[in-house]
């Protein structure tokens, strides 16, 4: 049997799929089926009434014209506007059909040998949307894929992901990446910085769409390509830059020409259309690259705190139970653990950051409960967020087996991170 390991693209319009063999050293893509030159799966599916089965991305083009059915298209803009389509006599929600196509690409891949068994999959959003987000955890429950065998993250943390994975010298001074694709030019840079022991990486973003615009691409490319030169003049000589990726569609060779001098002038540059994916791949094969460091990566969605209570009176809480790992992008910020009071109705809320080690503490005091002894009351304490900066912890009483029953009550303390 061959173990694989699958990081998965997902973008409005296409998705692109890369796979890591454990007897491969690097991660190979998937290519259309009869174009071996595109990455890029369609997101379209068409269902075949007269077979009673689903095709999806390119293979759609073989059967559309030849069998009745039904053709699909845009169903990840579909779940943001929560639209339902009639496939027969039944109704389906575009989160359904986004795991039945995610689910029938995955499949047509492994079925090409039945050696394959997947171990592994890691997916990357251009952006976070919760009805997605929740498609694609069942989406992975359909795959059989327990926890730490699946994850979703941000095209950011899959940028970084990457990096981590290329030769050091890439990265010895920070590392610069374009993005043109049909919004318009995005640009990222990521800069390694020491505080202390904790070796920091920062990801920012800012977007260049109104200076270069999707649509010059089929304008004027050699007003493209100058504007562009002159762009990437100045935010290359902001800082030293090792590394310079271009990616996304809108990047070929045929109208980079200026561009070029100014991007190789004592750097690296590399350019393809997979970078996300493979980014993904790295991932689900290796686990967290910041992990592997012991260093942590800031993006503007992730959070740089571990998130924990401390038991106790506040002299004596010194005892840290983490509950929510940082380093995560905000919606992976979740966790639960289970406590026992001793001698207090008080929990103290920690929030520890991985940038300064500095502690920050609230006090929960829990009413209500009833006289117990000592650690014979036992607490269940989840974290969830709701954005970067804000959450809750939910604290439910579990109670002491059957000498001393639960009494179903819950609390909920809303928080905030940072300044």
């Amino acid at each position: 049997m061959k173990e694989i390991y699958l990081g998965l693209d997902l973008c409005r319009t296409n998705v692109q799929i890369s796979y890591f063999r454990e007897d491969k050293q690097e991660p190979e893509s998937v290519s259309q089926s009869g174009n071996a030159e595109s990455c890029q799966l369609p997101n379209i599916m068409f269902f075949s009434e007269e077979e009673q089965k689903w095709y999806v991305g390119s293979s759609v083009n073989m059967v559309r014209f030849q069998s009745d059915g039904i053709l699909v298209d845009g169903v990840v803009e579909g779940i943001e506007k929560d639209r339902r389509v009639w496939i027969g006599e039944r109704e389906y929600g575009c989160d359904e059909l986004l795991v039945i196509l995610l689910k029938t690409h995955i499949s047509e891949f492994l079925g090409r040998s039945e050696e394959y068994v997947l171990k592994g999959l890691t997916v990357t959003l251009e952006a976070y949307q919760e009805a997605v987000y929740r498609a694609l955890y069942r989406l992975a429950e359909e795959l059989g894929l327990g926890e730490g065998q699946f994850y979703v993250m941000s095209h950011a943390n899959a940028f970084f992901q990457y990096v981590m994975r290329q030769e050091e010298q890439l990265r010895t001074n920070s590392v610069a990446m374009f993005e043109y694709g049909a919004d318009g030019m995005e640009y990222c840079r990521l800069d390694r910085l020491h505080q202390g022991r904790t070796e920091i990486f920062r990801l920012c973003c800012e977007s260049m769409r109104e200076e270069l615009p999707y649509a010059m691409l089929f304008e004027d490319v050699e007003k493209l390509d100058r504007r562009f030169a002159e762009l990437a003049r100045e935010k290359l000589k902001e800082t030293y830059i090792s590394t310079v990726y271009l990616t996304g569609q809108g990047f070929n060779d045929q109208w980079i020409r200026e561009a070029t001098k100014v991007l190789c002038d004592g750097r690296r540059v590399f350019m393809g259309q997979n970078l996300y994916t493979r980014g993904a791949c790295y991932h689900a094969r290796f686990g967290p690259g910041e992990k592997e460091r012991g260093s942590v990566l800031v993006t503007p969605d992730s959070i740089p705190y571990d998130i924990g209570v401390a038991i106790g009176e506040l002299e004596a809480a010194n005892r840290f139970y983490p509950i929510a790992p940082g380093g995560r992008e905000w919606y992976n910020m979740k966790g639960k653990v289970a406590v026992f009071l001793d001698g207090t109705n008080r929990v103290h809320l920690v929030y520890r950051n991985l940038l300064s080690g500095e502690t920050a503490k609230e006090i929960i005091e829990i009413h209500g409960l009833p006289r117990r002894p000592p650690k014979t009351t036992k607490l269940s304490l989840e974290i969830e967020m709701f954005s970067a900066r804000m959450g809750a912890i939910v604290i439910r009483d579990v109670g002491f087996g059957k000498i001393y029953p639960t009494t179903n009550k819950i609390y909920r303390k809303e928080f905030t991170i940072g300044d």
